[in-house]
């Protein structure tokens, strides 16, 4: 009998009530998703799915004891993103590790596990009137703990902070499968390391979090946009214009290659999510700072749809050739790097579909076309924005541009920081391996 039968074996003696599921069981989605981020034999692979922290713990010291190897995920809804892994043995899912813990409403904080489908979070919340100011990929099926993992956190940044601003405190299971917690469940909290900051963004490759509270807010009473298109020097104008202003949007991003945009031109999108007398004063102000430019109000469901049809053409992924990127550039640059990437994708004959948030100069793009011209030019797209002051990294692509490019190409001086950091929490390589900066 193969090594990994007889382990498998020993975990449903050990394990009895542990959802064991072979490859061949698994949905087409899941099939899907573990190709992509895994190229060795995946028909050998078993999937576990812990249902208690406890489970989860017994199942991590097994595998530290016997050496194994494990793909971490939730619900599987970006495991397409980043590296392949090197090795695995099994997948291990958090999907029902999915209770509400606690919900504090009057210090609007909330404790839930890491397997909670990010909207099932905000229908809880909204309960209550409040909700997690993020705008993360694929809502619908992603987990808050894939969320943490890579850092996903959208528009709402430009207001309210990343996902490591929203984190009090985590609870986590290391690769040798004993329990550790950072943090706490109040807002002013400074006891212990601040491991919420490290684990965010580390792609699993750290240890499994398996709960987290979250800093809640109250839901705006009313939202409202303003969008304006026109000449990218007059949108850069606009731009420092609003940043010097009074003006308070939740959402400031440059936009370019969209199709309900319905121009070639750059267009700036600005949100106010507040009360209804404060969104109509502020809409009021940028039209008249953004004359003589086209401008266009969007209220009610109608600027609902429009964010959520924004995300869903950066996002989705419309078929394995397209490529999805993060990436960062100096916030004064933001309008003219944007420009000039559609540009350079232009004339390799692809088409740009991306967005960077005006205020931080993070933002996201995908890439169509032909898969040749997509892989040239990537290496432009990079280089524009290393000299603009940023990065660029590739979190989905077809197999032989991910085989052939360096998908994260960070340069900076952290890396032997972060493999210590990896050597320190997962010293036999077991979680995720492979998976994130420099092969970590």
């Amino acid at each position: 009998m193969p090594e990994i039968d007889i382990f498998i074996q020993k975990l449903k003696e050990l394990l009895p009530h542990i959802e064991l599921t072979p490859y061949e069981s698994w949905s087409a989605h899941w099939q899907g998703q573990v190709r992509a981020a895994y190229q060795g034999d995946v028909k050998t692979l078993w999937m576990v799915s812990p249902k208690t922290v406890e489970e989860l713990s017994v199942l991590m010291a097994e595998v530290y004891g016997h050496r194994r190897s494990i793909l971490v995920t939730g619900q599987g809804s970006k495991l397409d993103w980043g590296a392949f892994a090197r090795k695995v043995d099994i997948v291990v899912s958090t999907q029902y590790l999915n209770r509400l813990t606690d919900h504090a409403v009057g210090d609007m904080t909330v404790t839930l596990q890491a397997g909670m489908r990010f909207d099932d979070l905000q229908t809880i919340l909204a309960k209550h009137n409040q909700w997690i100011p993020l705008d993360p990929a694929c809502p619908q099926h992603a987990t808050l703990g894939g969320i943490i993992a890579t850092k996903d956190a959208g528009s709402l940044r430009h207001r309210y902070g990343g996902v490591r601003d929203l984190c009090l405190g985590i609870t986590l299971v290391r690769s040798d499968g004993q329990v550790a917690k950072a943090g706490g469940r109040v807002v002013k909290n400074v006891a212990g390391y601040d491991l919420m900051k490290l684990f965010t963004g580390s792609f699993g490759t750290l240890g499994i979090v398996t709960e987290m509270t979250l800093r809640a807010y109250p839901l705006p009473e009313c939202s409202g946009t303003v969008l304006v298109k026109g000449e990218s020097m007059a949108i850069a104008n606009l731009v420092q214009t609003i940043l010097q202003s009074t003006l308070t949007p939740t959402a400031f991003d440059v936009l370019t290659g969209l199709e309900h945009l319905a121009t070639d031109n750059l267009a700036l999108a600005v949100r106010f999510q507040s009360l209804t007398e404060s969104v109509a004063a502020q809409i009021n102000t940028l039209h008249k700072m953004a004359q003589p430019l086209t401008v266009e109000t969007l209220e009610g469901d109608t600027d609902k749809q429009w964010w959520t049809q924004t995300a869903t053409q950066i996002q989705a992924r419309p078929d394995r050739n397209s490529v999805f990127c993060q990436i960062g550039v100096l916030p004064a640059l933001s309008v003219a790097s944007l420009a000039a990437m559609q540009q350079m994708a232009v004339k390799q004959s692809a088409l740009l579909r991306g967005r960077i948030h005006a205020g931080s100069g993070l933002g996201q793009f995908r890439l169509l076309g032909d898969e040749e011209n997509c892989a040239l030019v990537l290496g432009k797209l990079r280089s524009h924005c290393e000299q603009s002051g940023g990065y660029l990294s590739i979190l989905e692509a077809p197999e032989s541009i991910k085989q052939s490019l360096d998908l994260w190409g960070y340069s900076g001086n952290a890396l032997s920081a972060m493999r210590k950091l990896k050597e320190q929490f997962d010293p036999q390589g077991v979680l995720n391996t492979g998976r994130f900066v420099g092969g970590i």
